[in-house]
């Protein structure tokens, strides 16, 4: 028998619950872990730009003495106290996080903005009358089917700051590039695999290159303090990946430089080239540097000779 119903309801219905005392976000099993700022701001930018968030779960219980619905949320307390709060103008949408409305709390906002955040629709399941062990057996067999998550998954999901982000936009933006160039599978794109590059790249376009990957380090020293112009970052890493495809007009897919850590090679050799990468004494990095010039021009296409 099924003993759910999946909907969706405004960020409106849930200020309205919340306002009538209808909406329990303690109950007994829900966990007590606090949100950073920069997470909760992270929510709300999301929000903001029309994405989809995580679903909710509810238990719905009837109070027969006021003849009235009570609502606890069994799973996503967090985001919805950052939501209510937000509403509240609990605090700011943090100033680097949102190109138009960052340092604004909701009060602030354009009405349109206002608007569209509270009816902003979140997915919903709802359990109707259930109990606690029958929760606590739902959840068991919902974490039974879940996929362990990778290094960079871990990484993303506890990083919220413009590094993160970043990364995430530039790795987004050249999603086919990658498939096309066969530098990444799709499968390995889904495991946020084209975030994990280019993040290196971004560390190596500031850092220079490392001796070996170092990006959890970099993610927490980046989290609270990136002192770098982003749209820069972002430029120039479209010059470099533009310089490539001039060098080579009919792609990385036949060469070597599809393979990852090639590519990654090659990208840094290029940069080097035209920007200059920070120059360390290890000789390895130079060494580096020259033998993906010395490929570059083994593979060159012959109508750029």
């Amino acid at each position: 028998m099924k003993s759910f119903d999946s909907r969706t309801y405004s960020i409106n219905d849930f200020i309205e619950w919340d306002s009538q005392k209808q909406l329990v976000l303690n109950p007994a099993f829900q966990r007590r872990a606090v949100w950073s700022d920069k997470a909760k701001s992270y929510l709300i930018d999301t929000i903001l730009r029309g994405n989809p968030i995580p679903k909710v779960f509810i238990r719905q219980k009837l109070n027969v003495t006021t003849k009235s619905s009570i609502r606890e949320v069994v799973d996503g307390q967090q985001r919805l106290r950052t939501i209510l709060s937000y509403v509240r103008d609990g605090f700011p949408l943090g100033r680097n996080q949102h190109p138009e409305y960052g340092g604004m709390r909701f009060s602030q906002l354009p009405e349109d903005a206002q608007s569209g955040f509270l009816t902003f629709e979140i997915a919903v399941d709802l359990l109707i009358n259930i109990s606690d062990s029958e929760i606590l057996d739902i959840f068991a067999r919902l974490n039974s089917y879940a996929v362990i998550l990778n290094e960079q998954e871990k990484i993303n999901a506890g990083h919220f700051g413009p590094f993160k982000v970043l990364a995430d936009k530039i790795g987004f933006e050249y999603n086919e590039y990658w498939t096309k160039q066969r530098i990444l599978t799709a499968q390995q794109i889904l495991r946020m695999q084209e975030v994990n590059l280019v993040a290196d790249i971004i560390i190596a376009m500031i850092e220079g290159i490392k001796s070996k990957k170092q990006i959890k380090r970099y993610y927490s020293a980046y989290e609270s303090d990136f002192p770098h112009d982003v749209a820069n970052l972002e430029l120039r890493f479209r010059e470099v990946v533009q310089f490539i495809s001039n060098l080579f007009p009919e792609g990385l897919a036949n060469t070597e430089f599809r393979r990852n850590h090639i590519f990654y090679t090659l990208f840094t050799a290029v940069y080097h080239c035209l920007f200059g990468l920070r120059v360390r004494t290890h000789f390895g990095s130079q060494k580096m540097t020259m033998a993906a010039m010395q490929m570059a021009e083994r593979n060159r296409s012959p109508h750029l000779s």
